[in-house]
């Protein structure tokens, strides 16, 4: 918007908007590039004429003659200030992913029927995997372009092996989740305690489910009813255990309308490190706040001389002048190699190790099945809904959650291990049964050819 332009003044807006009431623009309802111009005229002008106007008051009266709201004016005049221009909203919708809407258990359900299938010695397509899943009762029922574009997400490509096409994981996936399990193995083999760490979400609101009760004990006193939606508090906890059970002191639940960040998380395990068994190996998975680098590597936004020095100090040998772009391909091809973790490092100095699980693996995760035991009795027991009282109850599931729950979980957690650690040689055998050829993404894969490996 040009400054030079006219601005109506004050007295203009009353006599041009006095004709009829100012309509207030609906809640939710986009302010377009045009309105925002208005907003601004009418905040020039009422600057010149009021110059020692409060900005409280300057925006109550600019939202009172546009009928645009207070928060919609400070964002406008800001954005302004900061660009000079105004621009248009947009107007994209952005829709959810099919992953974002399957829950974690669905996922892990889902990756199971296709394992299963390759158990069979038979080769997973889309129409066997479609037809296993939509059989089950206790998993959604999906199109087979909702989950052709699940599988997309769960990193899953297609093998195409002569007319047949199948489906494997993405070899990144597959490497990770064998790497880890060779680790965890020989911890184990070598006698190291491993312990589990994870967060989860507690929510005040949770609690029994309303039930009918006869007239016969319509007498006795009934649980409090659910709070209205206004009440939306909830505790983030932490902790960590072993097959003894949870560690005694190991709990950090505090109120948090967002996720933990890496200063709360390295002060805990600070504080958790003295409690736990010399020379163990501590599991977690890959969250943000598990992985601040404690040394930052070069990105595109360093100067191509500071890319160059980093590479040097670190013995790379390359031609002068090299474009960016390509010392950054360097960059990448050596960086894991020098990727060091704050927590790892700290732990390490303690005598301790840190095990980061594969992504989207929490099966193999024991603290998955503690913390619904866990957060069960929260709900069975929750009548008040407030906070204080669910940070109770979190406290006493914990106590419930016994060394024996906590052993039968470590040992379903190693049954999980041993099937995940044999799928991957049965889908070599099976595949080296089949003339080889190409694998491609989902995404390009043609669902014409979905020959079945056992028709």
């Amino acid at each position: 918007m040009n400054d030079d332009q006219p601005s109506c003044s004050g007295t203009d807006v009353v006599c041009v908007l006095g004709a009829s009431p100012v309509r207030k623009n609906a809640k939710g309802k986009l302010v377009c590039s045009r309105q925002k111009e208005l907003v601004i005229n009418i905040y020039k002008s009422q600057l010149l004429e009021h110059p020692d106007i409060k900005y409280k008051e300057l925006v109550l009266k600019v939202s009172k003659l546009t009928g645009v709201g207070r928060t919609t004016i400070v964002k406008t005049i800001s954005e302004y200030k900061k660009n000079g221009v105004l621009r248009s909203p947009n107007k994209t919708r952005n829709r959810d992913k099919v992953s974002d809407k399957v829950d974690k258990y669905d996922k892990y359900a889902v990756r199971r029927k296709i394992h299963n299938i390759w158990f069979k010695r038979q080769i997973p397509t889309l129409n066997k995997i479609l037809a296993s899943v939509n059989k089950d009762p206790k998993l959604p029922n999906f199109s087979r372009s909702t989950l052709h574009r699940l599988l997309n997400d769960l990193n899953f490509v297609h093998s195409k092996r002569g007319r047949n096409s199948g489906l494997i994981e993405k070899d990144e996936i597959v490497i990770g989740r064998n790497t880890y399990l060779e680790q965890i193995r020989k911890y184990r083999a070598d006698g190291r305690a491993v312990y589990f760490l994870d967060e989860t979400w507690v929510n005040a609101w949770d609690g029994p489910d309303k039930t009918t009760q006869s007239s016969r004990d319509s007498s006795q006193k009934k649980s409090a009813a659910k709070p209205s939606g206004k009440c939306k508090k909830r505790l983030i906890s932490l902790d960590i255990g072993s097959e003894d059970g949870f560690v005694p002191g190991g709990l950090l639940a505090y109120e948090s309308d967002d996720e933990m960040n890496e200063r709360t998380f390295f002060d805990w395990i600070k504080g958790v490190l003295p409690l736990l068994k010399d020379n163990c190996v501590i599991v977690m998975d890959n969250a943000p706040h598990h992985n601040a680098k404690a040394t930052a590597g070069p990105t595109l936004n360093w100067n191509k001389a500071d890319i160059e020095k980093w590479l040097e100090k670190r013995g790379e040998v390359f031609e002068k002048p090299t474009i960016k772009v390509r010392l950054m391909e360097m960059v990448k091809r050596i960086k894991p190699t020098y990727d060091k973790y704050v927590v790892d490092e700290y732990v390490k100095e303690h005598n301790r190790v840190i095990l980061r699980l594969p992504p989207d693996h929490s099966e193999l995760n024991p603290m998955e099945s503690a913390w619904s035991v866990v957060k069960d009795h929260v709900k069975m027991k929750n009548t008040t809904f407030e906070l204080q009282d669910v940070h109770r109850l979190v406290r006493d599931g914990i106590g419930r959650c016994t060394p024996e729950m906590w052993k039968k979980f470590s040992r379903q957690t190693i049954k999980e291990e041993n099937r995940l650690w044999e799928i991957d040689f049965v889908v070599d055998e099976v595949m080296e049964n089949v003339c080889p050829t190409k694998t491609t993404n989902l995404g390009e894969a043609s669902w014409d050819t979905d020959t079945d490996y056992d028709s």
